[in-house]
C-alpha cells in the first residue's frame, strides 16, 4: 500500500549561497537536484519501498495528478554543464567549484546524529561531490534543527510528512509565503502563488 506521505529536501530561499530567485541561484539548486540520484536512494535507504516523488502532493491524495511530473531527471553531466554555464567553476584549482564571485562554494546540509541518517548523508555527499560541490554537515537533534529551521538558519534540510487530510492543500503550505518560519521552512515567496493559495 502506498502511504500518502512525502520525503523532501528544502533549500532556504533566504540563504546567501543557495537562496534567491536570480538565474544563477536557480541554476545552482537545479544542478544539485539533477546531481542527486533519487532512484539509488530509494534502493538503498528505503530498501526499494518508496516511489520517486513527481510533485508536492503524494499519490492517493486529492490533487495528485498521476500524469504530471515536476522534477528534474538525474543527470550529473547536465548538472555539471549547468554549473559551468552559470560560473560555478573551480577558480582556485583546489578540486571544488567556487561561487561565481570566486568565493568557495560549500553546501551545508543539516542532519540528525542517529545512525539511520548516515546512508542518507553519504548519498548526498557522494552525489554533490561527484559534480564538484563541497559538502559539509550540520549535525544536531531534530528538535534543535527544527528550531534553527524556523529561524531561517539552515541552508538545506530533509524532512518527511504524511497527509493529514484527504485533499492536497496542506502540501502547498510549505510554499505559502505568509507561512514562512512555520510550515514554509524554505521561506519561499512568490506573490502569484500566494494569491492562488489564498
Amino acid at each position: 500500500v502506498t502511504q500518502p506521505a512525502l520525503s523532501y529536501t528544502y533549500f532556504n530561499m533566504e540563504d546567501p549561497v543557495v537562496g534567491g530567485y536570480t538565474p544563477d541561484r536557480i541554476a545552482l539548486r537545479r544542478a544539485m537536484i539533477m546531481g542527486f540520484n533519487t532512484e539509488e536512494m530509494i534502493r538503498v535507504w528505503w530498501q526499494g519501498q518508496a516511489l520517486v516523488a513527481t510533485q508536492p502532493i503524494p499519490p492517493g491524495v486529492l490533487g495528485h495528478n498521476p500524469g504530471f511530473v515536476a522534477r528534474a531527471p538525474y543527470d550529473p553531466a547536465a548538472a555539471k554543464a549547468l554549473l559551468d554555464r552559470f560560473g560555478y567553476v573551480d577558480r582556485d584549482r583546489d578540486g571544488w567549484r567556487d561561487l561565481p564571485d570566486g568565493k568557495p562554494l560549500v553546501i551545508v546540509r543539516s542532519t540528525q546524529p542517529e545512525s539511520v541518517n548516515r546512508e542518507f548523508d553519504t548519498q548526498w555527499k557522494k552525489n554533490l561531490e561527484a559534480v564538484g560541490i563541497k559538502t559539509r554537515f550540520n549535525v544536531g537533534k531534530w528538535a534543535e534543527q527544527l528550531k534553527q529551521a524556523r529561524a531561517g538558519k539552515l541552508q538545506i534540510w530533509s524532512l518527511a510528512s504524511s497527509a493529514a487530510a484527504l485533499d492536497g492543500q496542506s502540501a502547498f503550505m510549505r510554499l505559502h509565503g505568509p507561512q514562512a518560519a512555520g510550515q514554509n521552512l524554505a521561506r519561499f515567496k512568490n506573490a502569484e502563488f500566494d494569491a492562488i493559495y489564498d
